[in-house]
């Protein structure tokens, strides 16, 4: 009886060891989260996110958090941010929302993108950045842009492919992007996101338009599924006619085959006779 009480309490400690080392792992990895948008209206890109209109009613939303990687604080959580996702045949709309007690004058967020699966630095080379210059100021505005890594180094596209708007409500900031897919807007410096492909994307938040220092900025990475378009559903009367149709074909065909079968008959008859 011992010994079957030693041998239960064994497999215990073995399971939840197994258990809590599976969970450390994946933590210390920082499992990257996987996102699958749905597709849906395209949004009004203007940083206001209207519940009357239901512009974002059909994004996928999940949370991350976007943490400084030079931080050595360890309770550092970084800020807590909501991401939704949504895309169309033409586009991938892309929101980030956060709230902070004071916003940086010159804060931005740049969606850096892969041009695969890989998180490696180099082949981050496509973002798309809105940039707040002298926010909550008297002569406050924002623009979008669109840049290109080389390096690791940030360099002005000559052609600002997609759009981005961002707008502050009390404390919490809402930035929306809208990203070309399936080379809606071919650009040999941007990231040509392909139907059914998977790719990496870098959410950087930043305090001033130094890109390339990375001193201020806190980031996090997603990966985000490029989805095929979705087949329309045939309206309920096409689906009767087509039944319909089938059925009368179906029944045209039996009564073509019964008169040719007839046809038959009478032949081997007429011959019977005259033999």
């Amino acid at each position: 009886m011992k010994k079957h009480k030693v041998f239960i309490l064994t497999i215990t400690y073995i399971v939840f060891l197994f258990i809590i080392t599976s969970f450390l792992i994946i933590n210390a990895n920082a499992a990257v989260e996987d996102i699958e948008p749905d597709f849906g209206f395209a949004p009004e890109i203007d940083g206001d996110i209207e519940g009357s209109k239901k512009e974002w009613e059909n994004a996928t939303k999940e949370e991350i958090q976007l943490i400084s990687k030079t931080s050595t604080n360890p309770d550092d959580k970084g800020i807590f941010t909501d991401i939704w996702v949504m895309q169309n045949q033409s586009d991938l709309y892309i929101s980030i929302q956060f709230e902070l007690e004071n916003h940086a004058a010159n804060e931005f967020i740049a969606i850096i993108i892969s041009e695969d699966e890989t998180e490696s630095n180099s082949s981050f080379y496509d973002a798309k950045i809105v940039q707040w210059y002298n926010l909550g100021g008297p002569s406050e505005e924002h623009k979008y842009r669109d840049f290109y890594l080389i390096n690791g180094v940030f360099f002005r596209d000559s052609d600002d492919n997609g759009d981005g708007a961002a707008d502050l409500h009390g404390n919490k900031m809402i930035y929306e992007f809208r990203i070309p897919v399936n080379g809606s807007e071919e650009d040999d410096r941007d990231v040509d996101l392909e139907f059914g492909d998977s790719y990496a994307f870098k959410i950087v938040y930043g305090e001033n338009d130094n890109y390339n220092d990375i001193l201020n900025e806190k980031t996090s990475s997603v990966l985000i599924d490029i989805e095929y378009p979705k087949q329309e559903e045939m309206p309920l009367w096409k689906k009767v006619v087509f039944i319909l149709a089938i059925i009368a074909f179906g029944a045209i065909g039996g009564l073509y085959g019964l008169y040719i079968y007839k046809v038959l008959v009478i032949k081997q008859k007429i011959g019977r006779i005259k033999e």
